[in-house]
């Protein structure tokens, strides 16, 4: 689950070890985009449902798709595609109005429990493992916010330790030093490491010389 929707983080700032943070996200903003797409889904759904009831009961659509067939798979293909564009973000949305996550680091481990409506799941990784942490600022039409990430080489595993509108350089150091942690500059963010197989270098054979 990628830090970015994670819009609360409790308690603020980790100041001891072992930490615990719960993180949430604005249930706000997301309902408000869930009530725009559900409405629109179910304006697909029921204008399919009236072209199939159409398509089955009424003698010149039959004899009209009896005849061109093709027509049918075109109709029935494109409110298929249509449904899927809006019940795909329908179902991430109403999983990030539910979407939970909670960090236990203690003992040299950090270990991470996410949950949504549809599932929930444990994953742990060694702190050790983590490149450091990074003091990142994350830019929006509202607002912007500043976070401190717990950056790992996996993406997907790196951990939000803080956001608030303003991180100050001491707060950066503290996190950092409580962690054993160095800083590392945001754009480890953005590095696609672990995700492609290192390409490894045979060296050539040396020349047989008679």
């Amino acid at each position: 689950m990628r830090v970015a929707i994670f819009d609360r983080v409790e308690p603020p700032m980790p100041t001891t070890l072992p930490i615990r943070l719960d993180q949430d996200c604005a249930q706000r903003s997301t309902a408000f985009y869930l009530f725009l797409v559900v409405p629109a889904a179910a304006i697909v759904i029921t204008a399919a449902a009236s072209v199939l009831a159409q398509a089955l009961t009424l003698p010149g659509a039959r004899a009209l798709l009896q005849q061109r067939p093709a027509l049918a798979f075109e109709i029935f293909v494109a409110a298929g595609f249509l449904l899927f564009l809006l019940t795909v973000p329908a179902r991430r949305l109403l999983a990030r109005l539910t979407a939970t996550r909670t960090v236990d680091i203690a003992d040299g481990l950090v270990t991470v429990t996410d949950a949504t409506c549809f599932n929930r799941w444990t994953w742990s990784a060694p702190l050790a493992s983590y490149l450091g942490v990074a003091h990142h600022v994350r830019a929006s039409l509202s607002a912007s916010r500043h976070e401190l990430i717990l950056v790992h080489p996996e993406r997907e595993k790196s951990i939000l330790l803080c956001v608030a509108p303003k991180t100050t350089q001491g707060e950066v150091d503290r996190v950092a030093s409580l962690l054993g942690q160095r800083q590392v500059p945001p754009s480890e963010l953005y590095r696609f490491k672990g995700l492609w197989p290192r390409m490894v270098t045979q060296p050539l054979p040396e020349a047989s010389h008679a």
